[in-house]
């Protein structure tokens, strides 16, 4: 049985079909554009990386070719060349977009070239290739929240719309009644929660809150609204799980959820006091305390008496929240107690 082929190219451009919005071009060649990224928030001067990705939805062969370019036989390796993705109008593809409404959509450090190669994709597969944007948008290393969108072949595909924040990395400091615990946030293991968490401390949702539990000599829990383990952000939202293989021990610093549903965090947290093997990979860790003066506190913390139930028997408070710039890219420093060596 023969395979049927249809093409995307520059004479396809002058269809009135494919003139019209890249939404209905998409729908009639059966080719999804996507982009990607892991990274939500990045830091000031580091690289962002974007999966750029062609998929075909049909059972025919897409062969595709750049508009305003001499088309030659594909190469034998693999993945989507960087002439298919600068391939919009005037060669340009990317779309970047400020917060003020701001666009940049030419690469630089590109020169299209006068021949590219033809590539293939086979039915229901896919094709891609992972740039750093930064380096052909150098805007991208200035702070702002920017909006990315690729529309290639001359913009008869549209992709979905990518928000990236630029700004330095941050890092929190609890204020206790007992001192002070500074956490170095894991944006790259756990980018979904420590957004949630930055956008709680700012807006003041920890401020008199209380540490509920305290397990001696294992962990502590604090972050509830009712104060007794029940309670979640008031417009309900929850967290998908972003499980990691970073190790629970002593400093790590958790989203607490329900035993039963691994998407149900939502404001609450615990800080571990030990090593706990077996929490690894079963709790979301999106920080880790930094320093001595922070393991101090934790220590006055885990001396609180409680009652059998582990609940103090003296309110013990969370007073608020710092949020500052993270200090240099330096490994959390990691405390054992000396009976945690058996465990």
């Amino acid at each position: 049985m023969s395979c049927r082929k249809f093409i995307a190219c520059i004479t396809l451009l002058s269809m009135p079909l494919l003139a019209g919005s890249g939404a209905r071009a998409q729908d009639e060649m059966r080719l999804k554009a996507a982009i990607s990224s892991n990274a939500r928030h990045a830091s000031v001067g580091k690289p962002i990386w974007v999966d750029f990705r062609l998929q075909n939805l049909s059972a025919e062969t897409a062969t595709l070719t750049v508009p305003g370019t001499q088309p030659e036989p594909a190469a034998t390796e693999m993945g989507l060349p960087l002439s298919h993705v600068f391939s919009g109008r005037a060669f340009a593809g990317l779309t970047v977009t400020g917060s003020q409404g701001r666009r940049w959509d030419v690469a630089v450090d590109y020169q299209p070239p006068g021949t590219t190669e033809i590539v293939e994709v086979a039915p229901y597969a896919s094709v891609g290739i992972s740039l750093d944007v930064v380096r052909y948008y150098p805007v991208l290393r200035t702070p702002g929240r920017y909006r990315l969108s690729w529309e290639p072949y001359g913009g008869a595909l549209r992709s979905n719309e990518l928000v990236i924040e630029v700004a330095p990395r941050k890092q929190v400091t609890l204020l206790t009644d007992y001192g002070e615990m500074t956490i170095k946030l894991f944006y790259d293991e756990a980018p979904n929660h420590v957004e949630n968490f930055l956008e709680l401390a700012q807006s003041g949702f920890y401020d008199n809150l209380t540490f509920h539990k305290i397990w001696p000599g294992t962990f502590l829990q604090g972050g509830c609204p009712r104060g007794d383990g029940t309670g979640i952000r008031s417009d309900g939202k929850k967290l998908a799980a972003e499980f990691s293989d970073l190790p629970q021990e002593r400093g790590a610093v958790n989203m607490a959820r329900v035993e039963t549903d691994p998407d149900s965090a939502s404001c609450q947290f615990f800080i571990c006091n030990t090593r706990i093997p077996e929490w690894d990979g079963r709790y979301t860790l999106f920080g880790h305390l930094t320093d001595a003066v922070s393991y101090e506190t934790l220590d006055k913390l885990m001396a609180v008496d409680v009652d059998e139930q582990g609940r103090p028997r003296k309110r013990t408070y969370i007073r608020g929240v710092r949020i500052e710039d993270a200090r240099s890219e330096e490994p959390p420093v990691t405390l054992l107690n000396p009976a945690d060596s058996g465990r």
